[in-house]
This record gives structure tokens, sequence and C-alpha cells, in this order.
């Protein structure tokens, strides 16, 4: 059965060591089988307090990530690309102090603001050349790096599964594939369940919610044909849970979370956490 991992977005907006130190209690004895630290800028957050912190209540560490500061690695502007650039190599450099298992999250362009108008090709081509850049870095890691699709209110530069696979083409290595985030593939996949299916051979993350961030088993997504999904994923798989409300202002603005879910984010978090290993773990 694949790994369940809590997203910690939905404990805070850039969770810092004194935060994840409060947390990881917390989880100990919960359905949670890891624990996917969510930062963009790395404040407040020291590798080794981060390794210490896990390995002493036993969860093993994957990381989500962006670009802080409007960074880009399609800007026009080769200072920001390459600032972009060193950001990532720096993500890397904690992943692999830290002890994290995988890195991921939508690390490709300017998350400050909403998208406005349409990329170009030209955008599309700095941010391959950008990656193949980053190339030896990513080999050297050795560890899966996954890249996010966002939904076209949030990008114009991914936003679907067919294109981070072309850009994974690209790169051409391994262990860089696609992050499948079930409420940005519910926007804007042409048939969810099948795209799935076609790109499970890249997929190396999933983000699991109800779609529209909801509680897991009380949307219309069929999660029977996920859990089978899920179920031909090899067993140590990580998958996490994603989601966020209106609880935290920051986290609100920045991913335009207006109202409740039914649930707090964190009982989203830990009752789907046991919903997901009902179902996972059942017969096929």
């Amino acid at each position: 059965m694949v790994l369940i991992g809590a997203h910690t977005f939905a404990w805070s907006p850039g969770i810092t060591n004194s935060e994840l130190s409060e947390l990881l209690p917390r989880l100990s004895g919960s359905a949670i089988d890891f624990v996917e630290l969510a930062t963009y800028d790395l404040v407040g957050l020291t590798p080794g307090v981060v390794a210490g912190l896990c390995a002493e209540h036993g969860f093993p560490l994957a990381i989500c990530s962006g670009l802080p500061r409007g960074l880009s690695l399609a800007s026009p502007d080769p200072r920001v690309r390459q600032e972009a650039q060193d950001h990532v190599r720096r993500l890397l450099d904690f992943a692999h102090a830290s002890g994290a298992r995988k890195l991921s999250g939508p690390i490709h362009g300017d998350l400050s603001s909403l998208a406005s108008e349409p990329s170009s090709p030209e955008d599309r081509q700095r941010l391959i050349d950008s990656y193949v850049s980053l190339r030896t870095d990513l080999q050297a890691a050795a560890i899966p790096f996954s890249i996010e699709p966002l939904n076209r209110y949030q990008s114009s530069l991914l936003n679907t599964l067919e294109q981070v696979a072309d850009l994974c083409r690209a790169v051409d290595l391994p262990n860089v594939g696609i992050l499948v985030d079930l409420f940005h593939a519910n926007l804007e996949q042409a048939n969810l369940y099948a795209d799935l299916d076609a790109h499970k051979g890249s997929t190396t993350h999933v983000h699991l919610c109800g779609a529209n961030r909801g509680p897991i088993g009380q949307c219309h997504l069929d999660w029977p044909r996920l859990a089978h999904w899920l179920r031909s994923f090899s067993p140590d798989t990580m998958v996490s849970i994603e989601t966020f409300d209106s609880s935290n202002p920051v986290l609100a603005r920045r991913t335009r979370s207006w109202r409740q879910f039914g649930e707090d984010a964190q009982t989203i978090v830990l009752d789907g956490a046991r919903v997901l290993k009902q179902l996972v773990g059942s017969a096929p």
C-alpha cells in the first residue's frame, strides 16, 4: 500500500522548526506515514533540526516548494532565471542535508501573482533551457523531483500533465517526473482517469484531496477508481494529502480559499488518511 503523507499547508503557510516540533508529536498514532514539509523560501528551517525531529518521531520526510519573490525559470530576464536556478539548487541542497526522500512542487514559474496572460512558446523554451542547466544538479540529487502543473487561474506556463511530460522528456532524467495534484488535474485534464493512467509511468508524486480541496471520498471523483490507480504504484510510493482553508489569511490569499470545505484543513488531512487506507488497502 502507498505511504500517505500530511502536507503541512494544513497547519502553516511556511512551516518553521518550532512549528514542526509541535506538529510531529500530534501526528504520532495517526494514519499518517510521512510528513511533506511545505516551504517556498526555507525561512525558519534548519536542515539538521528538521532531520533530527523527523528521526525522533519516526516520520520520513518529503519537501514541497515553489519559487518565491516572483522568481521564474521562464523569465525573459536572464538574471531572474539565474536566481531561480540558484534557488532550485538551494532546495536540492536542503533536501539532501535534511534527509528528504523527494522534492516536489510547482517549481517553474512566478507564483507571486495570478496568471493574467498566456505564456508564449519562448517562455516554455526558456523553462526547458533552465531545467537543462539544472540537469547535473538534479541527477546528482538522486531523489525524485516532481514538477506540478497548476490550474489556469494560477499559472499559464504549465497547466496539464501533458505539458509537464514534454518538459520531463526534454530533461531526460529518470528521477524527474510529474507531480499529479487531483485538484488541478480535475480542472485541466480532458479525461481525468484515462490521463492519470496514461502518465502513471512518469508520475513521481501525488497530491490528493477532494475535488474542491475538501474531504476525501465525499465528492464527485470516482474514489474506488482512484484507489485502484494508487494500488498500481509500488508499495513504498509516497503520496500526500494537500488542502487548506480560509482560517489562515496568508494561505487563503495565496490559494483563493475563501471558505471552509466542510471540515478544517487539518481534519481533512487526518481523516482523509484513514479513508485512503481503507480504500487503498481493500481488495481490487
